[in-house]
């Protein structure tokens, strides 16, 4: 076997593109070294937080592309990102590096409609409903026709959601108190929208995606399960002659 010299990474699945957040982040979380089974890079994106990605701007999509083509230069054989709303940049990251891009969960929506059949009631919980648009999701591969069948909430009323992770204005994270405000607004979509299936825009509702499940009784899809399902494409195991 050859292994090529000058490499910051080796056997390195996946780089995150990070936020500049301050937040706790619990496991379950992308930038947490214990969420994922193999090894995770994280480059944060300095200056680039919350109220800069709900804004959007094309100087973040330059920073992002440069940050990600280092990252690939650095040897990571996939790149993610760590928040939902940086699938206004998908198709500018993936046109510029060679290895698969990820940036944002939803553009698993159309395979989960696949999944779940055309007639599926499907639900996405974000963390700033009013932010997100339907660029958003043309960016992420999501045809209009399947955006105008999907039911949105936001966290963003979720006092203390909104005091963690939108406005960073704790000093920690009491993740009962928060995991119960995420099952609570999930619950009530599910119940709203009688849905088939719910998915996360935002990564920090990852680590609740559990008790989310054994409250609504749906499959929850999130960015995890993408990284998951991307590093797993990346590094096939050897089946045969092991």
């Amino acid at each position: 076997m050859f292994v090529p010299n000058g490499r910051l990474y080796y056997d390195t699945p996946v780089g995150v593109l990070c936020l500049d957040t301050q937040f706790a982040k619990p496991v379950g979380q992308l930038r947490n070294p214990l969420t994922f089974p193999f090894p995770v890079v994280c480059r944060v994106l300095p200056g680039i937080g919350a109220a800069e990605i709900f804004a959007g701007s094309a100087k973040l999509g330059e920073t992002m592309v440069e940050t990600a083509r280092q990252l690939e230069k650095d040897g990571v054989q996939a790149i993610a990102g760590s928040c939902g709303f940086m699938a206004l940049y998908q198709k500018q990251v993936a046109a510029a590096v060679r290895v698969p891009v990820l940036m944002s969960s939803l553009m698993q929506l159309p395979l989960i409609r696949t999944l779940h059949g055309e007639d599926s009631r499907l639900g996405v919980l974000t963390a700033q409903s009013k932010a997100l648009t339907r660029e958003h999701f043309r960016q992420a591969g999501v045809t209009d026709a399947l955006y105008d069948s999907l039911l949105i909430r936001g966290m963003e009323d979720s006092p203390y959601f909104r005091s963690v992770i939108l406005e960073s204005a704790t000093p920690g994270m009491d993740t009962d108190k928060l995991g119960k405000e995420i099952v609570a607004a999930a619950t009530r979509m599910v119940q709203e929208g009688n849905l088939d299936a719910l998915l996360f825009e935002c990564t920090d509702l990852c680590a609740f995606a559990h008790d989310v499940q054994q409250a609504t009784g749906v499959p929850v899809y999130d960015v995890n399960a993408l990284v998951e399902y991307t590093a797993f494409c990346v590094r096939r195991r050897a089946y045969i002659n092991k």
